[in-house]
């Protein structure tokens, strides 16, 4: 029996992905011990917010505001060099008021010959790591890991850092975001596809701002809640017509979000609901003045705490709790959801497959995915390939695991990562 040849795209991820590890590895201990011994920690736990200099509502969306040099975990080695810029810049949030969003860009420096012309940039939009400040993948690319004991217990874990570094090595430059807040809160609009997508359009013009070609090809990235946002993006070509991707890889989007309340309540990641209670409440005073009141004290403090902390906070604060604890009916909050006119029509806003993809995708999902159930992106396949998009649908059949710990979710991103990128190489050189 013949065996299947490796594409040269394979091969060349997997040197990739050789030189990612090694890098980023040796620079998340050496930060570790660097901080423990300096006593930095605090800083880390409480990062100041960046100041936007004059008002942002006058400024076109796209327009940096700021920048600065920046040190990311695992780029610049000699194995995988790279620069890198953390900036602030103007975007709109859902309703079209202008906001300032941060990201950061990251220029690669390796020699490569596998693309003529400019340097290809990968538009990044990251899963969830949480909602508080230092779990912006701005804050977190920076730390790579940390532990807090003292309450409130928090773990700051920089899980999508090896995928950036991965198309960094690659030869991609790359710009991420931290998704856009409310300007007066600070509050993530978390679920939010619409503000998502719309952030990571306006980083990459802030990119070509920053120095990256306006000519270079664009490709699109984004898992999970990343997912939504790149979703979002490739079906609404009008918001910015001046950025046009080649491709993009979108897995596991969120698109039916009361769906997936339902889905993610009672597991490991309970206390992400309250990331969607929150970013719902303050999108809106229609929002506000109908939910809040119907959460009890309980479910007050569950949201209060979750909002303060990253995903491995939420963990310790809400890990396999139901929300029927949470609200004062005692309807849990995919119930409460569902009989709520302003709230349905708030989701329904955020549904995917209701356009024709501007560009070829990958999509892909997990059979038995434990955060996002795999009919909505089944239905948004059938939906992008209906309208006559340019869509190549992949499904992770990974067994079942118990505990409705994530694992189900993650594992498939990691394992599905070298073809997933190999694809997009070959779709933008």
């Amino acid at each position: 029996m013949s065996s299947r040849p490796v594409s040269p795209h394979l091969r060349t991820v997997a040197s990739v992905l050789l030189r990612t590890v090694l890098p980023v590895t040796v620079d998340v201990v050496r930060s570790q011990v660097a901080r423990w011994m300096s006593g930095e920690r605090a800083d880390i736990r409480y990062p100041e917010r960046r100041r936007v200099p004059g008002s942002v509502a006058d400024a076109a969306p796209g327009t940096v505001l700021s920048a600065e040099p920046v040190q990311v975990l695992g780029a610049g080695s000699r194995l995988n060099p790279a620069t890198a810029t953390a900036f602030c810049y103007a975007t709109r949030d859902s309703s079209g008021r202008v906001i300032p969003a941060t990201g950061v860009l990251l220029r690669s420096r390796r020699l490569t010959a596998d693309h003529a012309g400019p340097r290809p940039l990968i538009a990044f939009a990251p899963s969830t790591q949480g909602v508080a400040r230092h779990c912006d993948p701005s804050v977190s690319c920076t730390v790579g890991l940390d532990l807090f004991l003292r309450p409130p217990v928090d773990c700051i874990i920089a899980y999508e850092l090896p995928v950036l570094l991965a198309l960094v090595a690659s030869g991609f430059h790359v710009v991420f975001i931290d998704y856009p807040r409310d300007e007066v809160t600070g509050v993530q609009y978390y679920g939010d596809n619409i503000a998502g997508g719309q952030a990571l359009a306006d980083a990459v013009r802030a990119a070509v701002e920053l120095g990256v070609s306006p000519r270079a090809p664009l490709g699109l990235w984004g898992f999970s809640q990343g997912g939504g946002a790149v979703g979002w993006l490739v079906e609404n070509p009008g918001y910015a017509p001046d950025v046009i991707p080649r491709a993009a890889v979108v897995g596991s989007p969120p698109s039916d979000l009361g769906a997936v309340l339902g889905h993610v309540d009672g597991g490991l990641i309970t206390g992400a609901l309250a990331y969607a209670v929150a970013g719902l409440v303050v999108s809106s005073d229609d929002l506000r003045r109908t939910l809040w009141p119907l959460f009890n004290d309980h479910g007050r403090a569950q949201i209060r705490a979750n909002t303060a902390t990253c995903a491995g906070g939420s963990i310790v604060t809400s890990a396999w709790a139901s929300t029927r604890r949470w609200t004062v009916s005692g309807l849990s909050l995919a119930e409460l959801a569902e009989s709520l006119p302003v709230v349905r029509r708030a989701l329904r806003r955020q549904l995917l497959g209701k356009r024709r993809p501007s560009c070829p995708v990958l999509l892909w999902g997990s059979a038995n995915d434990d955060v996002i159930p795999v009919g909505q992106v089944r239905e948004v396949a059938r939906h992008w390939a209906g309208r006559g998009g340019d869509v190549s649908y992949r499904e992770s059949v990974m067994p079942r695991l118990p505990g409705r710990t994530t694992l189900n979710h993650f594992l498939p991103y990691y394992l599905r990562l070298p073809r997933n990128i190999a694809w997009l190489l070959s779709a933008l050189r």
